[in-house]
């Protein structure tokens, strides 16, 4: 009997909640494009060539509707962005460092681009290769890949006698169109992860004074729910309940609103940790995780850091 009636209030907490249509809208990512040269090989960040694969790759997201952040204005409270030679640890690390625009997920990109010799005319061919591949901030998880490479005799040589800024400016053409297609695909890919949301049967399903009809909207529980933005993962960590009251807690968690899955990490006599995966943008998981103690009658502290929710009960002492 208790367990039914913690699903049907975790039912009608998804309802209060704003999950009004059939489907849920997280929060589409934030994204930073950025490129990783600590191989030597690769062209440096300090050169026009990988400016213009920047603009390319970025270009392509903005125009598949994500929104894009300038890594040296969202940075510089963090770290220098003229640095170069970085590899892909000190772009995670600052990616989760900054405070401003919290970011989601990277783009990173690295540029080989080579010139050599004909061996049999006085030609000098292109080489030029760049992958690109997408990472949750978050959680790291990879999100797709892609690459595009042409070998020598595949792109146009280099005119005769062309002198270092001719070699950047042929080089950067052929770059940045070969960044265009990376971008578009990386885009693509991210599209199928989070696809934009269609809000307009969510107000319809809302009266006019923000309420809900229950007898008329349909009830989606749990991995039934269609969602919309991307899946982020979320520590959640309660303390100071029960062995009983942590069951109903899982109960409420896996009937939210864009819920994906979770996993017990640590759970003690008083204290549980989850690993928690839901499209839920960070301030609907906030604000369900409130309503479900007021369901359950309990008094909480709540605290949050990016991506960390912390869940303490808070008791009168018991009188002796």
């Amino acid at each position: 009997m208790n367990k039914l009636l913690s699903i049907l209030a975790a039912t009608a907490l998804s309802l209060l909640a704003g999950a009004t249509g059939y489907a849920i809208g997280g929060e589409q990512p934030n994204l930073l494009i950025v490129g990783e040269d600590a191989d030597r090989d690769t062209v440096p960040r300090n050169s026009r060539i990988f400016n213009r694969v920047l603009q390319a790759i970025s270009g392509e997201m903005q125009t598949e509707g994500f929104k894009v952040y300038d890594e040296t204005a969202v940075s510089l409270d963090v770290t220098d962005p003229s640095r170069v030679r970085r590899t892909d640890a000190e772009l995670l690390t600052v990616a989760r460092r900054i405070q401003d625009a919290p970011i989601d997920a990277i783009a990173v990109f690295q540029i080989y681009a080579s010139a050599e010799k004909n061996a049999f005319a006085d030609i000098t061919d292109l080489r030029i290769r760049i992958p690109g591949r997408l990472i949750n901030v978050t959680t790291g998880q990879a999100l797709g890949s892609f690459e595009v490479s042409y070998d020598a005799g595949d792109l146009p040589p280099l005119p005769p006698q062309c002198n270092r800024d001719c070699i950047l400016e042929n080089v950067g053409d052929e770059a940045k169109r070969i960044a265009t297609d990376v971008g578009a695909v990386l885009a693509s890919k991210l599209d199928v992860l989070a696809p934009t949301g269609d809000n307009d049967a969510s107000i319809a399903a809302a009266g006019a004074d923000g309420s809900v009809d229950v007898q008329s909207s349909e009830v989606a529980i749990g991995p039934t729910s269609k969602c919309t933005g991307l899946t982020t993962g979320y520590s959640l960590t309660f303390r100071g309940f029960d062995s009983e009251e942590y069951s109903r807690i899982e109960e409420y968690l896996v009937a939210f609103r864009g819920y994906d899955h979770h996993r017990p990490v640590k759970v003690g006599l008083t204290q549980a940790e989850y690993w928690y995966e839901s499209c839920s943008d960070v301030a609907r998981l906030n604000r369900n995780l409130r309503m479900m103690a007021e369901h359950m009658g309990f008094e909480t502290r709540i605290g949050m850091v990016r991506n960390r929710f912390e869940v303490d009960k808070i008791e009168v002492p018991k009188k002796r």
